[in-house]
């Protein structure tokens, strides 16, 4: 009954693999990104967000060999304030990550969804790029609860996937596709979902068309990631059946 429950687990999250996914690599916008001025975000710029969703597949993937990048999370979340020298080292991430090689999983790695770091050398896709600069903030002191990796539809209905930074000053978007840095609310975009504040491997849903607003209740702080948790059961499930047999 385990290894059932843990192969409908991780089905079930796979299922939605075409939440994220980046189509082509043009950008819009420039990189003369200003400082909000102090009062001018609102609380709209603030995404709503729903029930929980399952990840996206390549997420899973990502979890699975970067575990330590999946766990943990908090209970209160960071508040932070936007400072000039925070604004500098969001606008210099966002611009260093976004020269690197933009280029897709499917000629990268030979797959179509495969989510890693990209590099100055071999670059990535737009969730490779976003995961990044979410690397790249953190090693810099910015709180993982404050960077959130988001997937989005584009006007023709291309997947893509960006990286929200909440502030206090509002919610902003670190974009491949745009060397400025603006409220989310100002974005072209479909929002579908994004990683919950409390726990990163949890995912909450931006989808205005399906949109619950329900209480989830969160594993606790400590807890194992449940999909990272059901493929270490069915892989010594598997194995053991090996050995029986």
């Amino acid at each position: 009954m385990k290894v059932f429950f843990a192969f409908r687990f991780i089905a079930a999250f796979v299922f939605i693999a075409g939440l994220a996914g980046c189509a082509r690599m043009d950008h819009f916008g420039s990189s003369a990104s200003s400082m909000p001025m102090a009062g001018s975000v609102t609380p709209a710029s603030y995404l709503p967000s729903g029930q929980e969703v399952p990840p996206p597949s390549g997420f899973i993937g990502f979890c699975l060999r970067h575990e330590a990048d999946c766990e943990g999370g908090t209970d209160k979340p960071s508040d932070l304030p936007l400072t000039p020298g925070r604004w500098t080292e969001l606008n210099t991430v966002n611009d260093f990550v976004n020269r690197q090689p933009q280029v897709s999983d499917l000629a990268h790695y030979g797959v179509a969804e495969y989510w890693t770091y990209a590099d100055a050398r071999g670059g990535g896709d737009c969730e490779d790029l976003a995961l990044e600069k979410r690397r790249l903030l953190v090693s810099q002191g910015w709180p993982a609860d404050a960077l959130l990796i988001a997937t989005v539809r584009e006007w023709n209905g291309d997947g893509h996937a960006v990286l929200l930074v909440e502030t206090a000053a509002g919610e902003f978007v670190l974009d491949n596709k745009n060397w400025r840095i603006v409220p989310a609310a100002e974005t072209p975009y479909i929002w579908r979902a994004r990683q919950s504040r409390q726990r990163p491997y949890v995912w909450v849903n931006l989808d205005r068309g399906s949109f619950r607003q329900l209480a989830t209740a969160l594993p606790p702080l400590g807890a194992p990631v449940p999909f990272i948790e059901a493929v270490r059961t069915a892989s010594i499930a598997r194995h053991t059946a090996i050995r029986i047999d």
